[in-house]
């Protein structure tokens, strides 16, 4: 089953992003910095949001099935290595860059999966771009992520501003680092939620395991058809699997039972909306959602995600500070590390021995001609004074 995959693989999930998207008060800045993007080609182009363990790496696989479509899994990673991180900068140039890159013309199609964060996929002219959420179960994604965080955690960094805001928002408090990790993907998945009215396409990863559902959904993403006989094969293909295949009821039942009330408590009034039930594998019918026109945004992002957006825009500003005091240290080192060593220059050419070299260097010149006389020339001088 395609709820089991996991789509995040080792150089991926430890090189994170420095924030998790652009904060809302700045997507006018980023809408006015990608509205005039350098456009190469005429191919479609499509960028889809997604969290880890969501099924990324089996979709992107699945687009690239198509001769005609190419597309990158995490993209702006090429962009930034040898870096561990990147920012809200590096992501709008990958965007660039994929407006421009026309590839020769080779594709009919050209996008990523996984680069974009939610601000940045708002913000991207819709005439230009089709955008997508890429959504699995946050039951198995929950399930999936602590699976992985027991074993390996060094791609995982808990934010304390998350944190804060959940607890201001449902009074939940979590202590140890297990449930830490918890809150926060379930903060992360609501905020996704939340944001779906605002892309073109949304992708349910369960929901693809019909290939109708399947092609369509690739049709709108990319405006190019696939052959159901591929994505049968690719269905029925599933890769970067973690988890065993259990009910929603077995995942649930491996929450604590705080983990499973604050899973009720987070998601109960946003989860029936992206057509997931809270505590079965039925899928419910979505409320339709309203069309979008050619670049107009479907919605403005909701006020939850503009608070949680400024949120991480102060942590990111907080690290960056850090980060500029720490090369402000280092250079001051550096400079006092200069100014003893010259102290050292110094005394060794004011010492005895120095003035010393420095005679003896004056009283060779004197005594050895700097310009020396070519030994053909000297033999000849001789010969010329006999003739005279």
């Amino acid at each position: 089953m395609l709820q089991q995959f996991t789509p995040m693989t080792g150089i991926c999930d430890r090189i994170k992003s420095e924030e998790k998207s652009a904060p809302a008060d700045n997507v006018d800045a980023l809408r006015a910095s990608l509205s005039k993007l350098d456009i190469r080609g005429e191919h479609h182009r499509f960028l889809v949001n997604r969290m880890g363990s969501s099924g990324s790496t089996w979709l992107v696989k699945l687009l690239n099935s198509h001769p005609d479509v190419f597309c990158y899994h995490e993209g702006v990673l090429a962009q930034i290595y040898p870096h561990k991180s990147y920012t809200s900068e590096h992501v709008v140039n990958f965007i660039r860059s994929l407006a421009w890159d026309d590839m020769h013309g080779a594709y009919k199609a050209i996008g990523d999966v996984g680069s974009s964060w939610l601000g940045h996929i708002h913000a991207v002219p819709r005439n230009l771009f089709t955008t997508g959420i890429l959504l699995r179960h946050p039951a198995r994604m929950l399930n999936t992520r602590l699976k992985v965080f027991e074993k390996d955690k060094s791609f995982t960094k808990i934010d304390p501003s998350t944190l804060r805001q959940t607890e201001e928002r449902w009074g939940i408090k979590a202590c140890n680092e297990m449930d830490q990790i918890f809150v926060q993907d379930l903060f992360h998945i609501v905020m996704q939620i939340r944001a779906v009215d605002t892309v073109d396409v949304v992708i349910q990863l369960e929901r693809m395991n019909d290939v109708e559902y399947c092609c369509n959904i690739l049709q709108q993403l990319t405006g190019i058809h696939h052959e159901p006989s591929v994505v049968d094969l690719f269905i029925h293909n599933p890769v970067n699997r973690r988890t065993n295949t259990v009910s929603l009821q077995a995942v649930l039942q491996e929450f604590s039972s705080e983990q499973r009330a604050w899973y009720n408590a987070m998601l109960k009034e946003d989860l029936p909306r992206c057509g997931y039930a809270l505590d079965s594998d039925e899928l419910l019918e979505t409320p339709t959602r309203p069309p979008s026109a050619d670049g107009v945004p479907r919605s403005a992002l909701p006020k939850e995600f503009r608070g949680y957006e400024l949120q991480m825009l102060k942590q990111a500003v907080l690290e960056r500070d850090c980060e500029i005091g720490r090369l402000r240290a280092e250079i001051k080192e550096l400079r006092a590390t200069v100014k003893e060593l010259q102290g050292v220059l110094a005394a060794v050419q004011n010492s005895v021995l120095w003035r010393l070299l420095e005679i003896l260097r004056r009283v060779r010149r004197r005594v050895l001609p700097t310009e020396r006389v070519p030994i053909a020339q000297r033999v000849e001088e001789p010969s010329s004074r006999t003739k005279l």
